[in-house]
């Protein structure tokens, strides 16, 4: 009976022993945790700034440079054209219109008319209306192309003739040459003064009769046909 409560005495002994143990370990624990700052108190880390590096300090100021350098190029070339723009309007402004002239300029080409021709244009031109001088103006020029045919057809143009140019080339219009060279429809022109050969239909020049120097001024030659 004694062995019985002895033993019991020593499993007590011993469970107590476990107990307190586990109990100072449990103080140990609780201690450390309140020695420790909690998650919430404790200051929230600051993220990171990546650094530039030197490498892409010196990319982006040279695109800003660059950039920079466009916009100043830019400015200019639009003063510049605004420049040029404002010299030419200020330039057109006392002038003419293009298409007057253009106008000017072709009859400045026209061959000279005598004094019997001047009158009957300007008593043409002043006297008809724009419906008849326009009429008249193509009768005109069917006369001139029927008479070009029959001189095309009956006479014969060869190197060396003296001829009168009444057709072709305005400016060379009324003056005298030599033929250079001759082809059935065509042919090439020596006229004192220009720099190389007339080239003219046949029926283009009067072959003349008659075989005097050539002073290119208005002279009483006949022409054949």
């Amino acid at each position: 009976m004694q062995t019985t409560t002895s033993n019991d005495t020593n499993l007590d002994t011993k469970l107590s022993a476990i107990d307190k143990a586990l109990a100072a370990a449990k103080a140990r624990k609780a201690a450390r945790q309140a020695s420790e700052p909690s998650s919430a108190d404790s200051p929230a880390k600051e993220p990171k700034v990546k650094k530039e590096t030197h490498p892409e300090f010196a990319k982006s100021q040279k695109t800003e440079a660059l950039k920079a350098a466009r916009e100043a190029a830019k400015a200019v070339r639009d003063k510049e054209r605004q420049k040029r723009r404002e010299e030419k309007a200020e330039a057109t402004s006392g002038k003419k219109p293009v298409h007057m002239k253009k106008i000017e300029t072709a009859a400045a080409k026209l061959p000279a008319m005598q004094n019997e021709v001047q009158r009957l244009f300007d008593e043409a031109t002043t006297n008809f209306s724009a419906e008849q001088t326009m009429a008249l103006a193509l009768h005109l020029q069917h006369f001139n192309r029927a008479k070009a045919t029959e001189r095309a057809l009956g006479q014969r143009v060869v190197a060396g003739a003296k001829v009168r140019i009444i057709g072709g080339d305005p400016r060379f219009v009324g003056k005298f040459g030599t033929v250079d060279r001759a082809q059935r429809i065509r042919c090439y022109v020596n006229v004192p003064g220009a720099k190389r050969p007339v080239y003219l239909f046949t029926s283009d020049v009067e072959v003349l009769q008659i075989q005097e120097p050539l002073s290119n001024e208005s002279s009483p030659i006949a022409a054949v046909g």
